[in-house]
């Protein structure tokens, strides 16, 4: 179900950038959507298909989309080309049950996979990533997302 791959490109996230603990998290992630809101509108040169991404880390958060080039004046985050990350498909079919069902990916990847793995997280723990793609058959879009873990190789002692 785990399965670590570098990125072969970097990529650039527009967006805004808050503190954040875990005692707040719920809160910050309010705080943050809304936040997020207000500047998305601002946020230019926006690859197609859009990608909006959620970067979680011990010290905070950033939601923004991903950007061909910077936006003079914004925040910004670089994931580096060579990143490891593992990519896990989030299937999408009642909303209510999302929140769950991410809870049970972070924890079996945190407390069951990646202590014998030989990576530890990075500072940008995780990507909560969410696209639109066209469904097979019809006309309409469905919302994909997918749950990115950020990783370093250990350091051999």
């Amino acid at each position: 179900m785990f399965e670590a791959e570098q990125l072969t490109e970097p990529i650039l996230l527009c967006g805004v950038e808050l503190p954040a603990s875990e005692a707040t998290m719920f809160e910050d992630l309010q705080v943050l959507s809304r936040a997020y809101a207000k500047e998305k509108p601002q946020i230019r040169y926006q690859k197609k298909p859009v990608y909006t991404m959620v970067a979680t880390s011990s010290r905070g958060l950033f939601m923004g989309d991903v950007v061909e080039k910077k936006n003079p004046g914004r925040k910004h985050l670089q994931i580096r080309k060579g990143q490891w990350v593992v990519k896990v498909a989030i299937p999408y079919r009642m909303q209510a049950a999302l929140p769950a069902k991410v809870a049970r990916l972070r924890k079996q990847f945190y407390q069951d996979w990646l202590p014998d793995q030989p990576y530890t997280s990075a500072s940008w723990q995780d990507l909560e990533v969410y696209h639109y793609r066209q469904r097979y058959f019809r006309k309409s879009v469905k919302m994909v997302m997918e749950l990115w873990f950020c990783l370093e190789p250990k350091v051999k002692e």
